[in-house]
């Protein structure tokens, strides 16, 4: 059976947090665990007004450095398990509990001791920072550590120039890639493993039946229990009378790649394969709004004039967003990481706007209506599993 799995998200905004945004954070839940990447000042308020429990974080994914992106990760892991008394700090002979997993880029680690350190934090479980290095990143050596942490990994990056992350959870694979921004930025691409195929009973069965006398001389009383074994294992199996039991081809797991602030994403596409979802920033737009408000004999910004001001700080524009999702053959793309400008409401004039933004991707990704969304706080998107036919 097939797990489901869905994407909430905690927070839309960039930079500066609104009425209507709260800063970047998204909750990705797989196999009953959130993964949590990005986290932002207030997630944890989000986290509160949402379905989900922070209890059940069981992974942290820093994309960069900038505080919009992580302020919020220390307070979130204090509230996670109520311990913000060193009296309830966790008990040293219970260590059944798996360590909170964080992975980001340096000095994420110093960072995040430092926090917890300097405002006497104890928490109610164990954690580990593991960071995604490049060759000239100071190596942190996890010495002088905080009294719930466990020494994380170095992660270096591959000479394909992409990290293959650690102790993730079982059935998943995550990768990451340094993705250009205005300062060092990740994009990371969660995959789930294939899945066994649907039997073909119709074939099957008749060769069980045509060995069923001989099968039940070896031993196999119920002949027919060789599907259930044929479909677990997804290996052939040998029949008495010489024929093969060959099980169905694997149908390929999800792919979800969640992108960090950046003007260029391209790092990522050899390690993707049309993937079910991408989640992209489309901080900078050209909407109704720039024409609000201008001096008279004052031109409008040009979408040439947008995209220049975007790259130069390392974003991207709807339009941006849209090729890149073509590029790679992405199947959904949802954009997120607005400006304050952009407000999240249900007003009918934020909506119009949000529609605009929407729009100018749509143009760069076939017109492809059913498959762009503009993301806001607290909506959430289920994954559905998708395979070629």
């Amino acid at each position: 059976m097939v797990n489901p799995m869905d994407i909430t998200f905690m927070g839309t905004g960039s930079a500066q947090p609104s009425a209507t945004r709260n800063h970047q954070a998204m909750a990705l839940r797989v196999n009953g665990e959130v993964w949590l990447f990005d986290c932002g000042e207030a997630t944890q308020h989000q986290f509160q007004k949402s379905n989900l429990k922070m209890g059940k974080i069981t992974r942290v994914f820093i994309t960069h450095m900038h505080g919009d992106h992580c302020f919020g990760l220390a307070p979130l892991m204090c509230s996670m398990s109520d311990n913000l008394n060193p009296g309830n700090s966790v008990n040293k002979n219970d260590q059944k509990d798996q360590p909170i997993e964080v992975y980001g880029p340096s000095p994420l680690r110093h960072w995040l001791r430092t926090n917890l350190k300097s405002t006497y934090s104890y928490l109610g479980k164990k954690y580990r920072v593991h960071e995604l290095l490049y060759e000239h990143d100071p190596r942190d050596l996890n010495q002088d550590l905080h009294n719930n942490e466990l020494p994380g990994e170095n992660v270096e990056v591959n000479s394909d120039g992409y990290f293959d992350l650690p102790f993730c959870s079982e059935g998943f694979k995550v990768l990451a890639a340094p993705i250009q921004h205005s300062i060092p930025s990740l994009g990371y691409v969660v995959k789930e493993h294939d899945w066994p195929g649907t039997l073909d009973t119709k074939v099957l069965m008749p060769l069980i039946k045509k060995n069923e006398e001989a099968l039940k001389q070896q031993g196999i009383r119920n002949p027919m229990s060789l599907l259930g074994q044929l479909q677990r294992t997804n290996k052939a199996i040998q029949l008495p009378d010489g024929s093969t039991l060959s099980p169905p081809p694997t149908r390929p797991g999800r792919e979800i790649v969640i992108l960090g602030d950046t003007c260029d994403p391209s790092s990522l596409i050899p390690l993707v394969q049309s993937p079910h979802l991408l989640v992209h920033e489309a901080t900078n737009a050209l909407t109704r709004l720039d024409s609000l408000n201008l001096k008279e004999g004052t031109p409008a910004p040009t979408f040439e004039e947008v995209e220049e001001r975007a790259r130069s700080h390392g974003h991207s524009t709807p339009q941006m967003a849209g090729k890149f999702a073509k590029q790679i053959n992405c199947k959904k793309l949802i954009l997120t990481h607005f400006s304050a400008r952009y407000r999240g409401d249900e007003e009918q004039e934020s909506l119009e706007v949000m529609e605009e933004i929407r729009k100018l991707a749509l143009d760069e990704f076939d017109q492809r209506e059913e498959d762009i969304y503009c993301a806001r706080d607290l909506w959430s998107f289920e994954i559905p599993f998708v395979f070629d036919k």
